[in-house]
């Protein structure tokens, strides 16, 4: 089992993500949390899982069916979640 790390970008990004969305629709908020921590575990097992995206090694999972993804990097060591992007956003050009 490779061991998962989120950088503290990502753990904002998750943050906000369920704030904005608890008044919205609470649902969501508890679907996305749920959702990352089942991603968590499964990149865990199978951190090459995800879609290839950009030139950086950098990974995407998708979130269930929610429109979030979790964008990752995988080395010898661990799979490191990066950021955690909605996918109607400009997630390409996220740092």
């Amino acid at each position: 089992m490779t061991p998962v790390q989120w950088s503290r970008l990502s753990r904002e990004d998750l943050n906000n993500a369920v704030d904005r969305q608890v008044d919205a629709n609470f649902d969501i908020a508890v679907a996305l949390l749920e959702e990352a921590s089942k991603a968590t575990i499964f990149l865990a097992t199978s951190p090459r899982a995800g879609t290839p995206v950009g030139a950086q090694g950098r990974r995407k999972w998708r979130l269930g069916k929610l429109p979030y993804a979790l964008i990752y990097h995988v080395d010898a060591k661990r799979v490191l979640i990066l950021r955690v992007a909605h996918l109607r956003s400009d997630w390409q050009t996220l740092p």
